[in-house]
């Protein structure tokens, strides 16, 4: 195909504009469809065009035989884009680097079905533009490095994309101050360029790209990228982490004695998206977990925490399992399971001195599970194709757990230490099909909630028969059983509003103690409050929360305060910053200790 003369010697630049004009598209696009800010369509259309300007500025002042690396950011872009599209569908901020870099081995199981569930038809807009530079490129890469740009050329095009970067910028920052003004306080007035750098360092990355643009936001996430991942702790910083263990460690305990669990055996079970509103509401008229709900009331010795708090990072199933089994808060910026595996944990099962096997539904490449499962003292992962096997014939992934886990714990020595992790009420809820129960004749749930009370139902079931097989081998009177949920449901994916609490349960089967409190706590509480309900109590490590035998708010709260739960879920009150709960330094603490090598230390003493 032959070019006219004219079109032949511009087709540099008309290849420029066209790239332009499709990385434009998808930009836009991305701005849009993901919701990333509450400008204006005009506003996004603008920021969309420079910001696919800056991405192939390059373009203008390379060497002609580099200028075939457009197409480094014509495929890079729309895949961000993407990828990120689907992941603020799913949770409400952009992935980090580390979850980027580790895409390929997260991508699988219920991420991708979680992925695949969100895509939608005016994706499009950034997957079209995507093949169509792809033919575009075939067709013209060999035509691109024909004529080259003169140094004239290159010099005003480095000071004209200049010129528009600080006009996009200084627009971006204007809109900031422009909606701080009313929130800010006369002490304030002098301090805004603090302000508006703290937040570009400190706030979401959703909120670093609505304010800051597409190529600030990537230099930005590279930057952190780069960072050593690991610090060398100051002096100040060292004694900081000590006045804050001991403190901790001294608080007294609050109960006249505590029951010798020593010698008992342990039963962690740790459920997926499990809300408190699933043992507190009904569904036409009857509990949405029956066997669970009739056990608490017939047990005498049950702890019962209604209002902990999901401490778990956005997008970061694993955090739940790192705050139990370590005692520890997880990092607020990235994911401990991909990034921070280098040393030994602390170890809920090394410190009860147990044998500890554990039992997980999910994909065993995601977050790291083979290796984060030795870490945390396991002698071994029961994975999914072992857990699993039967569960259409069980009714389900947690029922098919709870009965493939029986015979292997029947066997371990005692008093060993079982983790069991389900799977069932994880979202998305599209594939469901085992019952279809009474539930969908109450109307004042959403479809999904009802789906969601399915699975509870299916966890429930399975509970029942693991806790029959326990009374039939013998081990249930001897064994204390902890259900505890790993974070909350998605208000978003259950998309009604019932199930709207999004506060989790902590259940306690025969520690020996009673006490029903609806007091606000965290998951970081139960890994003290297992040290010392196990007879562990003389722990160095006891983690970074308080438990709850020594926590005045639980134990001075009366056991039938049911008014104030229920004003709770009603209004959706969380009553407490699950992300400054126990208190921001203990948080910070923990910050310390994973991304220091005073972790060792603390271990090795």
């Amino acid at each position: 195909m032959k070019l006219p003369v004219s079109i032949k010697n511009n087709f540099p630049l008309l290849f420029f504009a066209v790239c332009w004009l499709l990385l434009s598209v998808q930009t836009i696009a991305f701005f849009l469809i993901a919701e990333i800010n509450d400008f204006s369509v005009r506003a996004n259309i603008v920021l969309g065009m420079v910001d696919a300007l800056l991405l192939l500025s390059p373009y203008l002042v390379l060497g002609r035989k580099w200028r075939w690396t457009i197409i480094f950011p014509m495929l890079i872009a729309p895949i961000f884009f993407y990828a990120n599209t689907l992941y603020l569908r799913w949770f409400p901020d952009l992935m980090s680097f580390s979850i980027i870099a580790n895409g390929a081995s997260n991508a699988t199981g219920t991420v991708a079905d979680g992925a695949l569930s969100c895509v939608k038809g005016v994706d499009a807009w950034i997957i079209v533009p995507f093949f169509l530079f792809i033919a575009f490129y075939i067709f013209g890469v060999r035509k691109i490095s024909e004529k080259p740009f003169s140094r004239l050329f290159k010099y005003w095009s480095v000071i004209g994309v200049c010129m528009i970067f600080f006009t996009e910028q200084l627009a971006l920052i204007n809109t900031f101050y422009s909606r701080k003004d009313s929130e800010k306080t006369s002490a304030e007035n002098n301090s805004q360029k603090r302000n508006f750098y703290q937040h570009l360092l400190t706030g979401t990355r959703r909120q670093q790209m609505q304010y800051f643009g597409v190529v600030p936001y990537v230099s930005l996430q590279i930057f952190e990228a780069l960072k050593p991942k690991y610090i060398k702790l100051s002096a100040d910083e060292l004694k900081f982490i000590d006045n804050y263990l001991s403190e901790n460690s001294s608080r007294p305990l609050l109960v006249d004695s505590l029951p010798d669990n020593s010698g008992k055996n342990l039963i962690l079970i740790v459920v997926e998206s499990m809300n408190s509103d699933a043992i507190n509401l009904t569904a036409n008229g009857r509990p949405i977990m029956p066997y669970l709900c009739s056990l608490l009331e017939r047990e005498a010795d049950v702890i019962r925490m209604d209002s902990m708090l999901s401490q778990v990072g956005i997008g970061r199933s694993s955090d739940g399992r790192i705050i139990y089994q370590t005692g520890l808060l997880p990092i607020t910026e990235d994911a401990v399971a991909l990034k921070y595996l280098d040393y030994t944990y602390p170890s809920l099962s090394a410190a009860l001195n147990r044998q500890g096997e554990e039992f997980d539904c999910g994909d065993p490449i995601q977050w790291n599970k083979l290796e984060l499962s030795r870490k945390y003292g396991f002698s071994k992962l029961h994975t999914r194709d072992e857990v699993i096997k039967g569960m259409k014939k069980y009714g389900g992934k947690d029922p098919a757990l709870f009965n493939n886990a029986l015979p292997v714990i029947e066997k371990l020595p005692q008093p060993f230490y079982v983790a069991l992790n389900t799977m069932d009420m994880h979202d998305p809820y599209d594939e469901f099909g085992w019952k279809h129960t009474d539930v969908w004749q109450d109307n004042t749930l959403s479809d999904n909630e009802k789906i969601y009370i399915e699975k509870c139902r299916q966890f429930d079931a399975g509970l029942s028969q693991l806790i029959a097989g326990l009374k039939k081998a013998g081990l249930y009177d001897n064994t204390v059983i902890v259900i505890a949920g790993d974070h909350n449901a998605r208000p978003t994916c259950l998309n009604g509003n019932r199930l709207v609490n999004t506060q989790i349960p902590m259940i306690i089967l025969n520690s020996g103690l009673d006490i029903r409190s609806h007091a606000v706590i965290g998951q970081s509480d139960l890994y003290p409050t297992l040290l010392d309900i196990m007879g562990a109590s003389d722990a160095q490590w006891r983690g970074v929360g308080v438990s709850i035998l020594r926590n005045p708010a639980v134990m001075g709260e009366g056991l039938d305060s049911r008014d104030s739960l229920d004003s709770r879920n009603s209004s959706n009150d969380t009553s407490s910053d699950p992300y400054s709960y126990p208190s921001l330094d203990a948080w910070r603490v923990s910050n310390l200790i994973i991304r220091s090598a005073h972790q060792r230390n603390l271990i090795n003493n």
